[in-house]
């Protein structure tokens, strides 16, 4: 893999774990039992701020995947042209299947004669 598709793919990750994180955060957090005003106006804010942190790295997400469609649609995202052996078995059985639909309409159709 080229340097930028595994940095790209460790912003991703990152970005993932981080939102997993501070789901796990507010979870913990939104557990309260027997708090006074001043602790729950604290995990409020607190919250609040993970709610954003979540938002901004789902953006920043979301920045990646629309930079990656760009440059697949722009073609400057290079990709393998080169037929794989999934291709080629693929192809062999839709010829296959033409072949036997073809047969199939010979005898569906009577012969003009």
């Amino acid at each position: 893999m080229k340097p930028q598709s595994i940095t790209l793919l460790k912003k991703i990750d990152s970005d993932v774990e981080q939102i997993l994180n501070t789901f796990l955060n507010i979870f913990e957090i939104s557990h309260s039992a027997d708090k006074n005003r001043e602790q729950l106006a604290v995990e409020s804010l607190t919250i609040e701020s993970d709610a954003l942190n979540i938002i901004r790295l789902c953006e920043d997400l979301l920045n990646i995947s629309r930079g990656l469609k760009e440059q697949w649609v722009l073609g400057s995202m290079k990709v393998d042209a080169a037929p794989s052996a999934d291709d080629v078995d693929t192809d062999k059985v839709f010829c296959q299947f033409n072949a036997l639909t073809e047969a199939i309409s010979k005898f569906a159709k009577p012969e003009e004669a």
